[in-house]
């Protein structure tokens, strides 16, 4: 199995163009190409090209959330690749998501133009399998989410509240005896995600776990977690995880990068666009 992070915050190389957002393509054992993520714009198609990624040959698209930095690319892939089927949490268009920081409201979902391509989306209201897949949407409240969550909000017709991120979804790609977990943003909290995963697949292990934390730096417009927390989540990724490869980047923080390294033994990597990992 193969990732490369076709567009991420961060970045080694001139040669690659990076924005606030994610997206990854991942080729599985079995040759399945998979788009997961489409990061804010189009620029993860022109970083795919320098990578000789050939996004019309991608099988399915996989959107983790509702947010922009995750969707945003949609409607431009779907000029390029007529075919490929995105799944999608069931209620992410149900809701339009904002934030709002010192008081100001920004919107930070989906452009409406996308409803115009109902018949390209895959809605999941319950966790399946397909092949080595599983898509997974009902996801535990065993542990604290992000604090970071506490300036995210959706709205409808019957108001604004804050979003408990019930749009979000979880990738898991299975060889014989192994999975790997991809988190998107993991704005349900990372040690959830990792709980529900060996919950609904208790016979595997976690080999890698891909993606953001949602554990953001400290800013003036909202409360993030301390040291003290950033060590206890390190902690209990490694007691649940003793094995584990641990690959993050977008929204994990320069601090909390630090910190979980420090206390992760040297197994968390950080991705930037352009990396290739072999699994």
């Amino acid at each position: 199995m193969k990732i490369i992070t076709l567009i991420d915050n961060r970045g080694q190389s001139e040669n690659f163009e990076t924005e606030h957002g994610l997206s990854l393509y991942i080729e599985t054992d079995d040759n399945q190409k998979i788009l997961y993520d489409t990061g804010q714009s189009d620029l993860f198609i022109h970083n795919a090209q320098k990578l000789g990624v050939d996004l019309k040959d991608i099988d399915l698209v996989v959107i983790s959330h509702g947010h922009y930095d995750h969707i945003g690319g949609l409607i431009a892939f779907f000029e390029i690749n007529k075919i490929a089927k995105v799944c999608v949490n069931a209620s992410i268009f149900n809701y339009e998501y904002f934030s709002v920081k010192n008081g100001v409201k920004k919107m930070n979902g989906f452009s409406e133009k996308l409803l115009e391509y109902r018949e390209r989306f895959v809605f999941l209201d319950t966790n399946i399998q397909v092949g080595n897949l599983r898509l997974i949407v009902r996801i535990k409240d065993t542990y604290a989410k992000p604090k970071g969550n506490a300036i995210l909000y959706r709205q409808n017709k019957d108001g604004e509240e804050l979003d408990e991120f019930s749009h979000e979804l979880i990738l898991v790609v299975e060889s014989s005896e192994k999975l790997c977990v991809l988190t998107g943003c993991a704005h349900n909290g990372v040690l959830n995600i990792v709980a529900t995963v060996q919950t609904v697949v208790p016979q595997k292990e976690i080999h890698c776990l891909y993606g953001g934390f949602h554990l953001i730096d400290g800013k003036d417009f909202v409360e993030v977690e301390t040291t003290e927390e950033l060590t206890n989540i390190a902690e209990e990724l490694m007691n649940l995880l003793p094995t584990t490869k641990f690959y993050t980047g977008h929204c994990t923080g320069e601090k909390a990068i630090q910190v979980l390294s420090e206390k992760m033994d040297g197994k968390l990597k950080t991705f930037y666009v352009g990396k290739v990992v072999t699994i």
